[in-house]
């Protein structure tokens, strides 16, 4: 790998915004670089994607400026490996690029970019966005824990009450004494807060992983966030505080199991990062075709897990790099319903479970491992096995070389002659790469 600098301003006393450029072109890097250290900013330039991304790992800086068109990868490619490290992923990413086409920006924002800004940008605008999701990443606070060494065993939950009236706050502590410790300042973190209806409070209490439960007035009978001070009190706050640990630890859940899909492919030089770029294919066909942002989540997930079930495959099959034998063929044709066997009884994730199962399905009925026709087949999973095999196409194979995004696009319209595929979502991605090929043409 190159010798990576950072270059610091002159002059600096404070702490300066830390910043990694990743641009393959010297003179656009050397005028971004000048204007940003004009601004008191401190700046690493990577040359390519593997040189940006060693930067973001070796600084961890406070922002990361990206170019899209990258001699080694994609600026797309670049930022999916950002968000799906733990250790980097809430460093923000803004890209610069002369690609301003709606699809491009869709799909810069569908990555976990904070922004997309055109080429050539006008420095006051630049300066002005920058500012923006500085102050916006430095706004979004993380829970106050403490150390996890030093963090005390609680038996209860824990609950603050910023209730403004005195008489209602003490009547809220002694319905919620038999079920929470009561704090009254933000010096640990708390499961629960307690606010007047107005939903505001004047005191810092604020922890993105607690449950807010607003007080109702009077007796009118309040919606699920909100509660009266009654009998109900605490069983109702009691519920509300293990149905947010659940959704933390669910969250938690399906960011382990990206964590391990993606681990499975950084053995195997010709899957590695696969998962991410299948995903963010299928994001932008998805919003090409103006499916709705729910969906287009589920889409993101599924394509992120859809081989989940190979963590339950012996790995030399995985990974094989020649022709399968029958009995290994057969073996590895389970894993979409190994896949839905592993993620089965995780509720929140039942949305992917027929991308996870049929994303391997034709619509010919000659799919596996249910043989399922057209019309049995959701629109999601039909997108995620049109962005599977785009992506496969683009990659070298132990059994074939690449093949351009233009000859892909023709070989997936071959298999949409077949009956294999679905023309809309063929057509969908075709629509996106030549938008691709007539930017850079420009």
């Amino acid at each position: 790998m190159k010798d990576l600098t950072v270059t610091m301003p002159p002059g600096s006393s404070t702490i300066p915004t830390s910043v990694v450029v990743v641009e393959d072109d010297p003179a656009s890097a050397d005028v971004l670089q000048r204007r940003l250290q004009a601004n008191g900013m401190k700046v690493a330039v990577g040359r390519d994607g593997g040189e940006g991304l060693a930067l973001v790992r070796q600084i961890v800086p406070d922002l990361v400026l990206l170019d899209v068109m990258l001699p080694d990868t994609d600026g797309y490619d670049v930022c999916l490996r950002i968000k799906s490290d733990g250790s980097i992923a809430h460093i923000p990413v803004i890209f610069l690029s002369a690609r301003g086409e709606v699809v491009d920006k869709v799909r810069g924002l569908s990555c976990g970019a904070a922004d997309y800004v055109t080429k050539p940008w006008n420095a006051a605008e630049l300066l002005a966005r920058i500012d923006a999701v500085l102050l916006q990443s430095r706004n979004a606070r993380p829970p106050r824990l403490e150390p996890e060494a030093q963090r005390p065993d609680r038996a209860r939950p824990v609950a603050a009450i910023t209730l403004k009236d005195a008489a209602r706050r003490a009547a809220a502590e002694k319905l919620l004494a038999s079920r929470f410790d009561i704090v009254q300042d933000g010096s640990v973190a708390v499961d629960l807060i307690l606010v007047d209806d107005s939903g505001t409070s004047d005191r810092d209490f604020a922890d993105d992983g607690a449950a807010i439960l607003v007080i109702a007035k009077g007796s009118e009978t309040p919606a699920a966030e909100f509660a009266r001070l009654d009998g109900d009190l605490g069983r109702h706050a009691e519920l509300l505080v293990r149905e947010m640990r659940l959704v933390r630890d669910m969250g938690a859940a399906a960011d382990a199991l990206i964590t391990l899909a993606t681990s499975l492919e950084a053995h195997d030089r010709f899957l590695m990062g696969h998962s991410e770029r299948v995903a963010a294919r299928a994001v932008s066909i998805a919003g090409l075709l103006g499916l709705d942002q729910a969906a287009v989540g589920t889409i993101r997930l599924g394509a992120l897990l859809r081989d989940i079930g190979n963590a339950k495959l012996p790995p030399p099959i995985v990974h094989k790099a020649g022709e399968l034998t029958a009995h290994e063929r057969e073996s590895l044709e389970q894993h979409p319903l190994l896949g839905e066997e592993l993620l089965r009884r995780v509720s929140p994730l039942a949305p992917i479970l027929p991308i996870i199962r049929w994303h391997h399905e034709r619509l010919d009925g000659r799919g596996y491992p249910d043989h399922l026709t057209a019309e049995k087949i959701p629109l999601e999973v039909r997108v995620v096995s049109v962005a599977d095999r785009f992506e496969a196409l683009l990659a070298d194979r132990p059994d074939r070389a690449a093949v351009s995004e233009p000859e892909a696009v023709r070989i997936l319209q071959g298999a949409v002659g077949r009956g294999e595929l679905d023309p809309a979502v063929v057509a969908a991605l075709a629509a996106l790469v030549r938008s691709t090929a007539q930017d850079m043409a420009q």
